[in-house]
């Protein structure tokens, strides 16, 4: 036959009747309900004010500056542009979240020419040594060549905040000197680099704080292989500047939490 308890004096014998231990892992158990609660709580409420904040920035729009296939800075990933830049370039791969790397050729190389480029490479990729993953799309090409364009490789780099390009990375053959004139024709005439040993050659135009380099290099064959990089430089920055303000925010809720538990 079971025994049934009612009222205060009920629940008194109950917490009598428990053994210490076990009344302490109780005790436990609901100090726990109560923190989780408390750190829920705080953390939706931050992740409405960080969407807000972002989504501020985000409605911005960038200096127009360099395009590719009419890909420019405010243009915006989705399905219909995946499908447009497949009819062109054939099959794709697309990876969510990786990691950023700015570097051509060498890290010296940034580091020598574009030094500020290369300080906003390493701010992307603190700390040193670890892998830094991003919030971003990337598409990658490297069939491109079956579809009858003169392109060896092909990477573009999406944020996954605002959907606006990042940086694209072209590797072009023997169709390069062509890709350049063409380059001239639409920008003019580029900066030449000229501190660079032979068969490196280098050149590059700059508009509204984005860039646009032409890194020529031989192949394994001794034939010239050109490497364009367009990098966006406003939108690197911008999603620089976010997940900087996601790290203080995350360090925001923690104290906040900690501050309301104890």
């Amino acid at each position: 036959m079971g025994i049934r308890v009612s009222g205060k004096q009920g629940r008194q014998g109950v917490l009598n009747v428990m053994s210490k231990p076990k009344l302490n892992k109780w005790v436990a158990g609901i100090s726990v309900v109560l923190l989780l609660a408390v750190l829920g709580g705080v953390y939706i409420e931050k992740q409405h004010r960080l969407s807000s904040s972002i989504n501020g920035q985000l409605v911005k729009e960038l200096p127009e500056s360099f395009t590719f296939f009419d890909l420019g800075s405010n243009t915006r990933f989705s399905s219909t542009v995946r499908s447009a830049l497949s009819d062109r370039l054939g099959s794709d791969a697309i990876a969510y979240r990786s990691q950023i790397d700015l570097s051509v050729n060498s890290p010296e190389f940034l580091q020598t020419f574009f030094p500020e480029l290369q300080t906003l490479n390493l701010q992307l990729n603190y700390p040193p040594r670890e892998r830094i993953e991003h919030n971003t799309i990337k598409l990658m090409y490297r069939y491109a060549r079956k579809v009858n364009v003169p392109f060896e490789d092909v990477e573009m780099v999406f944020s996954g905040y605002s959907q606006r390009p990042l940086y694209f990375s072209v590797i072009v053959s023997h169709d390069g000197a062509n890709i350049i004139d063409a380059l001239h024709q639409k920008y003019g005439p580029p900066e030449e680099i000229q501190d660079l040993k032979s068969p490196f050659k280098a050149s590059f135009w700059r508009k509204n704080n984005d860039l646009l380099l032409v890194f020529v290099k031989s192949d394994r064959y001794g034939n010239p292989e050109y490497h364009i990089m367009i990098y966006y430089v406003n939108s690197l920055e911008e999603l620089l500047n976010i997940e900087n303000e996601e790290a203080r925010q995350r360090e925001d809720r923690v104290k906040q939490a900690s501050d309301k538990v104890f």
